[in-house]
């Protein structure tokens, strides 16, 4: 269930970063400052169930420069990039892409949340996207598999332990055993060094 805010200890304005926002903004969270706090994000999330912090508040947050509480939420890892929350946003606020640009700076920072296999996921996807252009399910499970629990030595048996899955994924055309690149993939690859450049002139 997710944690309310008003439940949680008082906030301390001298812990909070003003400038988090247009940090936030920069990275590609666009218009989040537009956001009055209508709750439609929140309401037609598919897993907020999961989250600590629904969407709603963790943009109101940002408005805050709660920037530590932010970062090291489960939320932002949670997210499920489905686009519903910004498709029925009123306000025009871009929720998936601040989710997306929170990611960015948690990982370009170093922050790790409690569960560690957010990050390892998002890296894994953004890796295989720079690759060819689109998704390949086979080789993000595969990936995801080997690096989110490495304290575990026997790979063979988690990977047995999600056969099912992806035989019903197989099945149903949702699982391809060869990946598909897109046209013109070096286009993509330069976008990915033109970030990376920004990035190191920061």
């Amino acid at each position: 269930m997710a944690m309310a805010i008003e439940e949680a200890e008082a906030i301390r304005l001298d812990r909070c970063d003003p400038d988090f926002i247009r940090e936030v903004e920069e990275a590609g969270g666009l218009n989040v400052s537009a956001c009055y706090q209508c709750g439609t994000c929140s309401g037609g999330c598919p897993t907020v169930w999961a989250m600590d912090y629904t969407p709603r508040q963790i943009i109101r947050m940002v408005h805050l420069g709660m920037k530590d509480e932010v970062l090291s939420s489960m939320s932002i890892w949670v997210c499920s990039s489905c686009y519903t929350c910004q498709t029925r946003c009123p306000r025009g606020v871009h929720i998936t892409d601040v989710m997306s640009a929170l990611k960015s700076i948690a990982i370009r920072e170093g922050r790790t949340p409690a569960n560690p296999k957010g990050p390892v996921f998002y890296k894994n996807f953004v890796d295989i996207i720079e690759q060819y252009g689109r998704m390949w399910e086979l080789e993000l499970s595969l990936k995801f598999t080997h690096k989110s629990e490495p304290e575990v030595p026997n790979k063979l048996a988690m990977l047995l332990r999600d056969a099912p899955l992806g035989l019903a994924m197989f099945t149903k055309g949702k699982l391809a055993l060869a990946p598909h690149k897109i046209l013109n993939i070096d286009q993509i690859k330069a976008i990915y060094e033109n970030v990376r450049r920004m990035e190191a002139e920061k």
